[in-house]
């Protein structure tokens, strides 16, 4: 024989032993197969339900790596860092103008810089020859863009595209619709708010893998140069290091260079300039953490957090009723397993022939879930508004492993437990008619309909919390009345120097009650919440300025609880006035404001006095406090500010005629800017829009998951009135009635689901309580919410185990008695 080769007869015993293996493989899927066949109720009840859990939580997981490959499109990104700035305890995300230059030229660790505007979802109206369309995710940036963010061009140089003080670069589906190809848009013109030539000079794809911030167009402002000044503080900065850095270490020399350069004064050190307690200064965001883990601002990974729990416990109710239903059904099978014994089957073979037959019905749960998937997914998509290819945007690669370790989770946990159950049936008790497996089967059974149980009730507290909530939103006084209140967007042009022809244009129309304007509007999804430094009586105060119109608080129905409206005075005119929030009036700490003055930052030559307080109204939903606020005419102060948009009160019985005469006369206010309109109630919901995507989507997982628990509970009463049938037939001869049958075996039960109701009730208060404390303005959490749980948990138990308890015991006992 020689060194390094088995013998003939060893390579002889080996393929013997593969031969067998494979051939007991074989009768083990032939065998499971079989069962799973005969049994079609209960394989059928056990796979839809597990695949009705499977596809709730291949959908989150799917959303979750969705949420997570965000800004992942290109490697360099790591590189790249957002910076922003703090002001005493305001978070500013519009830093001063040059510091993008300025980091590049004081910082080794930094390759290039980038100032940008992002105007998000505001539409802005783009014209092309004779095509006008009102375009969102506008950016207005500098020349260094494209070095920071690296958006494949498809046409034009990503060196010099941007070099142009007037270029544009468009997406492939802007210049597609624009001019049917983008093959033919480089060197054409397109005029942004009819005003603005830009020329472009590349069309770029758009990153397949979400980001933080979209563009459909990116272009330079012909103001670049007039507003790069520290005092204007209008930009998004980003910088892109070298290398990747260490987040901490670098906000550190940030802010060391850019206090010793910008906000030092004296000569204290930048430590001790901490030590005494100040917080102005810059922070750094990783561009990747942005979305799910910023420092500062609303995160969606908390609601995504949510998802994936309850996603986790839809797949645990899933599995437990699998391994509860296979429990069930295996009394059938008792003797099987007894004869199985008799004939020489140890506990392993037994254990391996159940897993595999569970492993088998997890594979069908799995096809079905995946075809769920396929066809819920388009809702999914529309109901949280996900506007990428969902799929493409998500690693298969990545997600694949992740599903497959959570079906072989799901396996061992539907499989153990039954597994164990038959293999160690008493091959004599069982052949005898005696299923019993002992205490600890029933304690394990027991234990697993209270984890449901628990998850159902859970699910239900989730449900009646996020209802009671939405309501409390929905129904909650904002302060104002929307009610057919038209916000008109515009140019700044029309707002400023043309309002009072706009406005009385306007007025003009029957049904048209107020016209006014602001620089915040409630309701919409980008409020200003910024403030600035007020000084009164020698100390300063952060409050919000908003610059409005006289008619204002009367368009909106807002109430004054002091001195008086602005009437078209000079000293209103001259924002020599103003009316203050009652937020701000506690602020000032004063009882009674009127007369008292204020002064704007840097104006301390110019008082402005306070003529009138309103009541505190909502700009922005329930998550945010309100503002204290300063409210003022004109921009005639040292301060100006724009955007914001004209406000329109109507008080028609014809509201369609009104709409219709407004938009004719829009034609003589601004013809080049098609009218654009919607109401404020309206722009007030859609900021709920995404508590109703929660709502939603919990209330679908609590009623699968119901379901589910509730099947389970329905096969396991059947299995214990099964096993007490002669039990029932001797209690009924010897007088019981149908009531105590009902009792006696329902209170195990319902003990269990009291049981569960107890445990999850702190669990969903303390889980509610961490919820509600996202919003400034929130429901109280009554005991009811938690009582009302319990009951439909309860009732919805005790009906479904009545179904089969009364079945059984209003049958003959005769035929239960005369087997015996």
């Amino acid at each position: 024989m020689k060194r390094g080769f088995p013998a003939p007869e060893l390579e002889g015993e080996l393929k013997n032993e593969q031969l067998k293996s494979s051939c007991m493989f074989r009768s083990y899927l032939k065998t499971a197969w079989r069962n799973v066949v005969k049994n079609k109720l209960y394989a059928s009840v056990n796979i839809l339900g597990l695949a009705a859990g499977l596809a709730g939580f291949i959908i989150i997981l799917l959303y979750l790596n969705y949420e997570l490959s965000y800004d992942s499109w290109d490697p360099s990104l790591k590189r790249v860092y957002k910076i922003g700035e703090q002001r005493g305890n305001d978070i500013l995300e519009q830093t001063p103008n040059p510091l993008a230059a300025f980091l590049k030229q004081t910082l080794p660790e930094v390759e290039t810089a980038t100032a940008m505007q992002p105007a998000g979802e505001f539409e802005v109206l783009l014209s092309a020859g004779d095509r006008k369309i009102f375009q969102q995710y506008g950016v207005g940036a500098d020349s260094n863009f494209l070095k920071v963010f690296p958006y494949p061009l498809i046409a034009g140089d990503a060196a010099t595209a941007l070099k142009k003080p007037n270029a544009i670069i468009i997406s492939t589906e802007l210049a597609t619709k624009l001019f049917g190809s983008y093959t033919d848009a480089i060197g054409k013109v397109i005029k942004i708010h009819n005003q603005l030539e830009n020329e472009i000079t590349g069309v770029f794809a758009r990153p397949k893998s979400p980001s933080h911030f979209n563009a459909q167009f990116v272009y330079r402002s012909p103001y670049e140069k007039i507003d790069m000044q520290w005092s204007n503080a209008s930009v998004q900065t980003y910088v892109k290091t070298f290398k990747p850095v260490d987040l901490t270490a670098f906000e550190e020399q940030v802010n060391s260079v850019y206090y010793n350069e910008r906000l030092k004064k004296d000569k204290q050190s930048f430590e001790d300039y901490r030590k005494t307690g100040h917080l102005d200064g810059l922070f750094a965001d990783a561009v990747k953490d942005i979305h799910n883990f910023p420092k500062h601002g609303k995160s969606n990974f908390p609601t995504v957090s949510i998802l994936l729990l309850l996603a986790v416990l839809l797949l645990l109710a899933g599995a437990i009723n699998f391994s509860n239903l296979s429990i069930a059904s295996s009394m059938r099978r008792a003797k099987e397993i007894g004869v199985r014994k008799v004939l020489g089957s140890g506990r392993k073979q037994i254990s391996v022939q159940v897993i595999a037959e569970i492993a088998l019905q997890c594979l069908i749960s799995l096809c079905l879930a995946c075809i769920m998937v396929i066809i819920i997914l388009p809702y999914f998509k529309s109901a949280f508004d996900i506007s990428f290819d969902f799929v493409d945007s998500v690693s298969i690669t990545s997600v694949l492993p992740q599903i497959i370790f959570c079906i072989l989770v799901v396996i061992l946990i539907s499989g153990i437990y039954p597994a164990i159950f038959l293999s160690r049936y008493n091959t004599i008790k069982v052949l005898k008619g005696n299923y019993s497996t002992g205490r600890r089967g029933v304690l394990l059974r027991n234990a697993l309909i209270v984890i449901q149980f628990i998850v159902a009730a859970f699910f239900i507290t989730s449900t009646l919390v996020i209802k009671k909530q939405m309501h409390y939103m929905q129904t909650r006084d904002k302060g104002f009345s929307g009610e057919q209140v038209m916000r008109l967007q515009t140019v700044q042009q029309v707002r400023e120097a043309g309002f009072e022809a706009a406005r009385n244009e306007l007025l003009s129309i029957p049904g048209v009650e107020y016209v006014s304007k602001t620089t915040n509007v409630p309701g919409d999804a980008f409020v200003d919440t910024t403030t600035m430094v007020f000084k009164h009586a020698g100390k300063e105060y952060r409050l919000s300025s908003v610059k409005v119109s006289d008619d204002y608080f009367k368009t909106l129905g807002i109430a004054l609880v002091k001195g008086r409206l602005f009437n078209g005075s000079y000293a209103d005119e001259n924002t020599r006035s103003a009316i203050i929030n009652e937020s701000a009036m506690r602020k000032l700490g004063l009882n009674d404001p009127v007369g008292e003055t204020i002064t704007f930052p840097w104006c301390d030559s110019f008082p402005v006095q306070i003529v009138g307080v309103v009541n505190d109204f909502s700009l922005s939903g329930f998550e945010h406090h309100i503002n204290p606020s300063v409210f003022t005419v004109n921009n005639k102060a040292c301060v100006s500010q724009g955007g914001g948009a004209i406000l329109l009160k109507l008080n028609s019985k014809n509201l369609a005629a009104t709409i219709a005469a407004v938009e004719a006369r829009w034609k003589n206010i601004d013809p080049d800017f098609p009218i654009r309109y919607t109401f404020l109630d309206d722009n007030f919901q859609k900021l709920f829009v995404s508590y109703k995507r929660l709502q939603l989507i919990i209330n679908f997982f609590a009623i699968t998951a119901i379901l589910i628990t509730l099947t389970g509970l329905f096969a396991l009463t059947t299995y214990v009135v099964n096993n007490r049938v002669k039990e029932i037939g001797i209690r009924k001869v010897l007088g019981a009635s149908i009531h105590e049958i009902h009792s006696l075996i329902s209170k195990e039960f319902m003990q269990l689901v009291l049981l569960a109701v107890l445990i999850a009730t702190p669990l969903g208060w303390v889980a509610a309580d961490k919820w509600l404390q996202h919003f400034a303005y929130k429901t109280s959490l009554g005991w009811g919410i938690f009582l009302n749980a319990a009951i439909i948990v309860l009732l919805i138990a005790l009906a479904t185990m009545s179904i089969q308890i009364i079945k059984a015991a209003m049958a003959n006992p005769v035929g239960a008695l005369r087997s015996e």
